[in-house]
């Protein structure tokens, strides 16, 4: 198989899909919307798996959420 393993755990996984539910507010940030950006540093703070913005997004996508790239 070519590329790289794949990093992302299943409670990765589920901790994103838990995360997007709820509101920035609610975890201490000042805006109102979650970027993939924003959610794959706050990821990478919780369960020391860093990804990119991209790699969040392919994610979010395959569970049907469609979130913004920044």
């Amino acid at each position: 198989m070519k590329g790289n393993y794949r990093k992302v755990t299943q409670e990765y996984i589920n901790l994103l899909l838990e995360t997007v539910e709820v509101e920035p507010e609610k975890y201490g940030y000042e805006f109102g919307r979650w970027t993939t950006a924003i959610l794959a540093i706050y990821l990478g703070e919780k369960t020391g798996i860093d990804l990119s913005s991209t790699q969040v997004r392919r994610i979010l996508k395959s569970k049907k959420y469609v979130y913004l790239a920044r």
